[in-house]
């Protein structure tokens, strides 16, 4: 397809394994008809997919950037049926999902090995990243965004670990938790009153919400096993002595809606630039105003996509 700039991008998918030896990972490519800047990994939130960041995927393209991403196991269309939304495995399923970025991304630094490589985790997906940049903080990157994020406290996640694992136990781990799920995100809407639909929290462009609200790929809940893992994901990137283990050369660039209830109204998404601050941390950040949850989405998206561009140009010119 064309770009807006008029730069032909190619987009086209592949399949990798999943490290869960059973599925295989859904693989998004957008290929710029130019030579190559740096690869652009993107890590997808929960209860979505790695098409929904088609539009902005092109925008970088057209740019000189290939851009990746993968649907996640129990997303999208890295599953084998429906039965599989919503639910990671019945053991360490976090862990799946940061070895699975990390096969993404040992993939396509070994067949562009010669250019920088960034990666991009929005909501859950930037959860992911934190746990992957602690556990892999020897892989050469050139920058890391960790968008629409938050920072929680040690012992909320510790009872919401016990809870999920509770209601596992007695439900079974593939129980989809509409109980966990509204104690999750059920207030997530309540200042944005009146409101129109029941995801109003995740943007102001309404046309972006209803399009959301008819996807038949984000309409589903999580298991109860998948809500711990979610849980286990957000303490680990929560806790200052493993947040120490990240590269503290690696260009961090934290990126949200000022109104984004998940990062609670940035106050999370400060506490947590304080945190990496103060252990020395190459931190940027940037809370945009009467932005929601998905920036990428929002009334002004393309001024995000520039906010964007432009970090990484930064970053990728300063790149050894």
């Amino acid at each position: 397809m064309e770009s807006e700039s008029g730069i032909v991008v190619e987009i086209s998918e592949l399949r990798i394994p999943s490290t869960n030896d059973k599925n295989q990972l859904k693989v998004k490519i957008w290929q710029p008809k130019q030579p190559v800047k740096a690869v652009f990994q993107m890590i997808h939130g929960m209860v979505e997919h790695i098409d929904r960041y088609g539009e902005f995927a092109v925008f970088m393209a057209s740019n000189g950037y290939l851009v990746v991403g993968h649907d996640h196991i129990g997303h999208g269309d890295s599953v084998t049926d429906e039965t599989e939304y919503g639910h990671f495995g019945s053991n360490d399923g976090h862990q799946i999902l940061v070895k699975d970025v990390s096969n993404v991304q040992r993939h396509f630094s070994a067949e562009y090995p010669n250019v920088p490589y960034f990666i991009l985790g929005h909501s859950m997906g930037s959860l992911v990243l934190r746990n992957y940049l602690i556990q892999y903080p020897d892989v050469p990157l050139a920058g890391a965004i960790i968008m629409g994020t938050t920072y929680e406290s040690r012992s909320k996640m510790n009872a919401a670990i016990w809870v999920s694992g509770l209601i596992a136990k007695i439900k079974g781990a593939t129980y989809p938790s509409s109980l966990l799920d509204t104690l999750a995100f059920g207030g997530f809407n309540r200042s944005f009153r009146p409101t129109r639909t029941s995801k109003d929290w995740l943007t102001r462009d309404e046309e972006m919400v209803d399009l959301y609200l008819a996807d038949a790929k984000t309409q589903f809940i999580f298991s109860a096993k998948a809500y711990q893992d979610l849980f286990v994901l957000t303490k680990n990137a929560s806790t200052p002595s493993l947040l120490k283990k990240i590269n503290p050369q690696l260009p961090l660039y934290l990126i949200s809606g000022a109104q984004d209830p998940v990062g609670h109204f940035g106050k999370n998404v400060e506490r947590l630039y304080e945190q990496l601050k103060a252990d020395g941390k190459n931190v940027t950040l940037s809370l945009l105003k009467n932005g929601r949850h998905e920036i990428l989405n929002e009334t002004n998206a393309y001024e995000v996509y520039r906010m964007l561009l432009d970090w990484t140009e930064k970053r990728r010119q300063d790149y050894k």
